[in-house]
């Protein structure tokens, strides 16, 4: 009998025997599905890679963290609308402007954040940590319960702290806070790793959990959004305090997103056990052939294939899977798309790419 995807997924990140490698499927945006319709996807597939018959190849997560953000959420409201653009507030409490036309980040008009004060006001009222019980769905058991029967990766929030901040502040914003208000900031990542010990500790009594989670997209083109040394001392322990559970429940896999260069970074989270990068966009600087040579194996690393190459047609795709095929032979890398799939992208190109991505996998 053949290995499931899951057995797949974690023998590749331990450098174990697998009968072929998993792969990264990744997900497509609204208008690039708008142009695959109109050049031939049936317009009724709403799962493009289980249309094309690959969805085997690659791998499902269940996220079976607790509310550990924003909690409650704010109301979702559309507050306006006209030919090009709506304006609603989101589950952060920001106001946002989006196309509604095509796909692309929403442009931020306001923050709930601004001041120390506001900051206060949010962790009082969306930041309560006293009734945790709360912050766990009724099912929740239940849901854990049916993931393990369908063969997922159980995987639980290790930390998103940058990423909370700059969902309440903004970019700019959670640069301030942290300077100026360092300990207010503080408070709230701690209320913030209360929630994430909280799940992990419940967490392990009613599952086998193969990755701890972290998402921050901390990081842009040129390098990190938080200096390393505030990373170390502002965000790092939080990260510590919650590997060294996992560790102390032979937890040693996780899986940590962030947009853009975050190699400054690298180094302290390998100290704590995050051991991992995604979706490790090449534009940026972090080509997976690079970071293995500088980090070794201790760095698990997952996308990597630049997407501008794909509308340059297979034999460039070709010779890109040829250049990465060293890091996929050896393991401890999930080849894919380095993040979704843009408008450029057609649709005979994106085949052609699923052609060579699921060539690669026999690369063991």
């Amino acid at each position: 009998m053949g290995m499931n995807a899951r057995e797949r997924f974690l023998n590749t990140l331990n450098y174990q025997c697998v009968d072929r490698r998993p792969c990264y499927l990744a997900w497509a945006w609204f208008d690039t599905l708008a142009r695959w319709r109109r050049e031939g996807l049936p317009a009724d597939v709403t799962d493009v890679h289980e249309h094309l018959g690959v969805s085997e190849y690659g791998y499902k997560m269940c996220n079976i963290t607790p509310a550990a953000g924003v909690f409650p959420d704010y109301p979702v409201q559309t507050l306006r609308e006209d030919e090009q653009f709506v304006y609603r507030t989101d589950r952060y409490g920001r106001t946002v402007k989006e196309f509604k036309d095509h796909s692309s980040f929403p442009e931020w008009l306001e923050f709930p954040v601004k001041t120390g004060a506001d900051l206060r006001r949010l962790m009082d009222e969306h930041f309560d940590v006293e009734n945790l019980d709360a912050r766990f769905p009724s099912d929740w058991l239940g849901q854990i319960r049916a993931a393990g029967e369908r063969g997922d990766i159980i995987m639980i929030d290790g930390g998103c702290y940058y990423w909370t901040l700059r969902s309440i502040a903004g970019i700019d914003g959670a640069a301030y806070l942290l300077y100026d208000e360092p300990e207010l900031v503080g408070e709230l990542f701690e209320r913030y790793n209360t929630v994430v010990m909280e799940g992990l500790r419940r967490a392990v009594q009613v599952t086998q959990i193969d990755i701890i989670g972290f998402g921050e997209d901390f990081a842009f083109k040129n390098g990190p959004l938080i200096s390393p040394a505030m990373f170390r001392q502002m965000i790092l322990p939080h990260y510590k305090k919650a590997m060294d559970f996992a560790h102390s429940h032979n937890i040693h896999l996780t899986w940590h997103d962030s947009d853009g260069d975050c190699r400054l970074l690298l180094p302290d989270m390998l100290s704590v056990g995050v051991n991992s990068t995604c979706p490790c966009e090449v534009a940026s600087g972090m080509d997976p052939v690079d970071l293995r040579r500088q980090f070794g194996r201790d760095l698990r690393i997952g996308g990597g294939f630049d997407k501008r190459i794909i509308p340059q047609g297979r034999r460039a795709m070709a010779a890109e899977f040829a250049r990465l095929r060293p890091v996929i032979e050896e393991g401890g890398y999930i080849p894919g798309i380095d993040h979704s799939i843009p408008a450029d992208i057609s649709y005979d190109c994106y085949r052609e790419y699923i052609d060579e991505l699921i060539n690669a996998t026999a690369w063991v």
